[in-house]
């Protein structure tokens, strides 16, 4: 009974979520962790709704307990990572991607995260490599294929970007 209940609300979150009312998601996750701590998708959530609403120091300390439930899981993480970037610790950035890479080198979002960090800090060969990357797991993915355009036109590379 309680899990039915649970993941009915879950439920409900997540479709707030999509539906980007993330003061609902906040106050509906907070409220559910009181009564399911153990509960880790709440976490991750919770920490994406402060994510979203540029909360990054609230979403870190948010993940960062859901990964003391869950240390291998890879949305959290990534999401962690992502917080890092906007808090301009890069190198804490850089190393969750690469470890969340090494859990699952088939994961397109940390290549194309960490290929974003890269250009934002302006080592666009860099992400030029990690977009390739992510390109052979996933060909042809429209926003890879745009970000490899905007890499190669940064690099100079115009005719590169034209094929992109």
């Amino acid at each position: 009974m309680e899990n039915n209940y649970l993941k009915k609300k879950i439920q409900t979150i997540i479709n707030n979520f999509n539906a980007k009312k993330f003061s609902y998601v906040i106050s509906k996750s907070l409220g559910y962790l009181k009564k399911f701590p153990q509960t880790v998708i709440l976490y991750n959530l919770l920490g994406s709704s402060y994510q979203n609403i540029g909360e990054y120091n609230k979403a870190t300390d948010v993940f960062i307990k859901g990964l003391e439930l869950d240390s291998n899981n890879i949305a959290i993480k990534n999401n962690l990572a992502t917080c890092y970037k906007y808090l301009l610790q890069y190198e804490d950035a850089e190393n969750l991607y690469r470890e969340i890479i090494e859990i699952n080198p088939k994961y397109i979002n940390a290549y194309v995260n960490l290929g974003n960090l890269k250009r934002d800090i302006n080592k666009l060969s860099e992400a030029v490599e990690l977009y390739e990357t992510a390109n052979k797991i996933s060909p042809n993915n429209q926003i890879i294929l745009y970000l490899l355009a905007l890499a190669h036109q940064g690099l100079g590379g115009f005719e590169k970007s034209i094929e992109y």
